[in-house]
């Protein structure tokens, strides 16, 4: 595989509303989508989910912009690889999403070329043609979250997370437990609990949740240990794993029960892949989360909860919750509470070209060793 041309796209997705949690709100998603081109003319795509500011992680769509342009496409460009993995190897830099992008859209084009779905390229194991979707609802007001659990149920929705802070975040929970008993209901403080909140979090731990995700601002994991000692709710880990070392080291010391998984966050299907197995062996949950992203990434995601041993369902729900339209054909979309996996080559999805014009901002283009900013 020798790649001879590469896009990047700076595209800016208007939301049609604005999601909160306990770090910030967002009401439009920049994002960058890489395309890749072969010597045979297949063509690959793949996206960088890192956000404006860094509330999720120190890396930014800026920096991963400039890494990308000024150090790892320049190298591969006319480069001769056996597999789409082998970019990993001597890269020592902090650019996980940046690095993802670029896998992402070589596995897309090398499936592609081998006529292989990319689950049966990476994992070749039995797989769900379709997964219940999930749905995820911001830091709202009492009444609202009430009213659109009720609305979600009634399209098929069969999980919900809940994003929480300490101030209310209880309050909410009990709430919805006392008109939904039943629900499969989670929670996602995006580290907003400092151990005076204590007290908060063993509340919680009444309400029966499937995991509370990421509570402790410090994020250090032998704080986590003490937490899941103390706890029956099964912690979840996110942003605290965002390499391997990581999740040996949360494993090693009981730090969780759970993992949420996102390609992006721990740099590729690479590793992706070998935290799965990691997860597998230690007898550690995993569920596939989402980054608000483009249909891109998402429905890599989507191929990625369609494993046989997911934990829950995902963070995964229909394209046009977020936005008005996709750049995937066909789009995500939950009926009757599930989402049909793609069966075809490499993602399994065509890219609406139309409405990827209509997205991008800037673009800058790779070929031949001739770098052009448009």
């Amino acid at each position: 595989m020798r790649i001879e041309r590469i896009e990047v796209l700076h595209l800016n997705m208007p939301m049609k509303f604005t999601f909160r949690t306990a770090q910030g709100t967002i009401s439009q998603r920049e994002t960058l989508v890489i395309k890749v081109t072969d010597e045979l003319g297949n063509l690959g795509y793949g996206e960088v989910v890192a956000f404006n500011e860094p509330f999720y992680s120190s890396e930014t769509l800026s920096s991963a912009q400039k890494v990308l342009l000024e150090e790892l496409l320049p190298q591969l460009l006319n480069k001769e690889i056996d597999h789409p993995f082998e970019i990993h190897l001597g890269f020592r830099g902090n650019s996980p999403m940046a690095m993802a992008g670029i896998e992402n859209a070589l596995l897309d084009g090398f499936a592609k070329g081998q006529n292989k779905s990319m689950m049966k390229l990476l994992f070749n194991e039995e797989t769900r043609k379709e997964i219940y979707g999930g749905m995820v609802l911001g830091d709202l007001e009492l009444p609202i979250l009430l009213e659109k659990i009720q609305e979600n149920l009634q399209e098929g929705y069969r999980r919900f997370k809940i994003k929480i802070k300490p101030e209310d975040g209880f309050a909410k929970l009990k709430s919805i437990r006392e008109h939904f008993p039943d629900l499969m209901l989670l929670a996602d403080a995006n580290r907003s609990f400092r151990k005076e909140d204590l007290p908060q979090l063993r509340r919680i731990d009444e309400l029966g949740l499937a995991c509370l995700e990421e509570p402790l601002e410090s994020g250090d994991l032998s704080a986590y240990q003490d937490l899941q000692e103390q706890m029956s709710t099964p912690i979840c880990l996110d942003e605290s794993i965002q390499t391997m070392a990581d999740l040996t080291e949360a494993i090693s010391l009981g730090a969780c029960q759970v993992v949420n998984l996102k390609v992006g966050r721990v740099g590729g299907m690479a590793y992706m892949e070998h935290m799965i197995k990691a997860c597998r062996k230690h007898k550690v949950k995993y569920w596939i989360g989402s980054m608000l992203e483009s249909g891109i990434s998402k429905i890599l995601h989507v191929h990625c909860a369609s494993l046989m041993d997911n934990y829950i369902p995902g963070d995964l729900s229909s394209t046009r919750r977020y936005f008005s339209k996709d750049v995937i054909q066909p789009e995500i979309a939950v009926r009757k509470g599930l989402i049909q996996v793609p069966q075809g080559p490499g993602l399994g999805v065509t890219i609406d070209q139309e409405a990827l014009d209509y997205y991008t901002m800037e673009s800058f283009i790779l070929d031949r060793k001739i770098y052009k900013n448009h």
